[in-house]
């Protein structure tokens, strides 16, 4: 099987070295994930993992949503790979573990100028709930019992000396960055060949402003769903932080 390979470009976050200290240990959490009763069965081997993954997920979540909301296969590669990428400058949508998010990109013009509508705010909204309202006790159990994958799939990707769970908490710190922005935000399209025709321009849309621009792959993703949106999974992603972390979240700078 390849492996999958993150996209090129430089990651946000510093890499640690490859004698890094583990920060945030898994087993500190252990115990407390078995209490879930999940924590202890039998796990399968990473690459015959997507049947017993879908399954959990299906018990977590309900079947007909797994159903409608995942991208089949390679479950924990496509989870590993994306969490690493979301503190990056892009993410690479094949490597999703779920559907992208459905309806079509909006813009608004006022004048010459070019804005987000807030139409994309709503459809958003469907998964924010979702994600939401899962039980993060019995979600951090399951992360608990497949934890071996997870490690196994990140080496795979690269980091054979890395701890995975230090990533997602640097990755959760990194989205929990992300700032507020009013409703009214900016888009421009980046020069192009005017002889040559673009079949779907809203896929070159960028934030005119260039403080936008610079954000991570996630902390983007944070923006365009909207500040309301994009709150309701800052208080989710605190929740895991804490089950997750063995130390209190950074202070924002002042």
């Amino acid at each position: 099987r390849e492996p999958l390979q993150p996209p090129p470009g430089p990651s946000t976050l510093p890499e640690a070295s490859p004698a890094a200290e583990i920060r945030h240990p898994i087993e500190d959490i252990g115990q407390d994930a078995a209490a879930e009763g999940i924590a202890g069965a039998e796990i399968p081997p990473l690459d015959a993992s997507d049947a017993s993954v879908e399954g959990a997920a299906a018990d977590l979540l309900g079947g007909e949503v797994v159903l409608g909301l995942v991208n089949s296969g390679d479950y924990i590669r496509k989870i590993v790979a994306t969490v690493d990428n979301l503190a990056r400058d892009r993410t690479s949508a094949r490597l999703w573990p779920a559907q992208p998010t459905p309806g079509r990109f909006t813009v608004r013009q006022q004048g010459d100028r070019t804005y987000l509508s807030a139409e994309n705010f709503q459809r958003y909204s469907p998964f924010v709930s979702l994600a939401t309202s899962v039980d993060t006790d019995k979600l951090v159990a399951l992360y608990v019992r497949y934890y071996p994958l997870f490690q196994q799939a990140y080496e795979d990707l690269g980091y054979p000396r890395q701890y995975f769970n230090d990533r997602v908490i640097d990755v959760i710190d990194n989205l929990l960055a992300a700032p507020e922005t009013g409703e009214t935000i900016e888009l421009v399209l980046p020069p192009q060949d005017p002889s040559v025709e673009v079949a779907r321009p809203w896929v070159l849309y960028e934030y005119a402003d260039p403080a936008l621009r610079s954000l991570s792959a996630g902390q983007k993703i944070l923006v365009r769903m909207g500040n309301e949106n994009a709150g309701r999974v800052k208080t989710k992603l605190r929740e895991l932080r804490k089950r997750l972390a063995a130390e209190p979240p950074p202070r924002p700078a002042p």
